[in-house]
């Protein structure tokens, strides 16, 4: 049985609001296939805002990926933050021009690693010894 997704290594994961830099990949296909609203949970808009989670959100028709930053989430739906993540499923489109209008949407918490790389701290010089 064919796939009417296309291959993710072409897709380019973009971010809301446009321009912020992201490391959030395309989950694997079987990933996205398999996804199910119930798997969600209760999270609520609050719960992304109050962990600092962006929303992570793959249409399955076509290789598009968003990352919703907390700042957009913050702006669109700010006010709604008892409203559940499966309660806003329904609501997303993939959309035009750059998607392909599907309705069909996958959607995840989702908060970036800290590195693994210790931060570099400066050093204050040594003192002068007085000679």
């Amino acid at each position: 049985m064919g796939s009417a997704v296309q291959k993710p290594d072409t897709a380019i994961t973009e971010t809301l609001p446009p321009g912020l830099p992201t490391t959030l990949k395309r989950p694997e296909e079987k990933a996205i296939r398999s996804f199910k609203p119930w798997m969600i949970g209760n999270d609520t808009i609050a719960t992304l805002l109050d962990n600092g989670w962006s929303l992570g959100i793959c249409c399955r028709h076509c290789p598009r990926t968003l990352e919703m930053k907390v700042e957009e989430i913050e702006a669109r739906f700010g006010a709604y933050r008892g409203l559940r993540l499966v309660d806003l499923l329904p609501k997303l489109t993939c959309g035009e021009p750059k998607g392909c209008g599907s309705t069909d949407m996958v959607l995840f918490p989702w908060k970036e690693k800290p590195s693994l790389a210790r931060p570099k701290v400066e050093k204050d010089p040594p003192p002068e010894l007085p000679f």
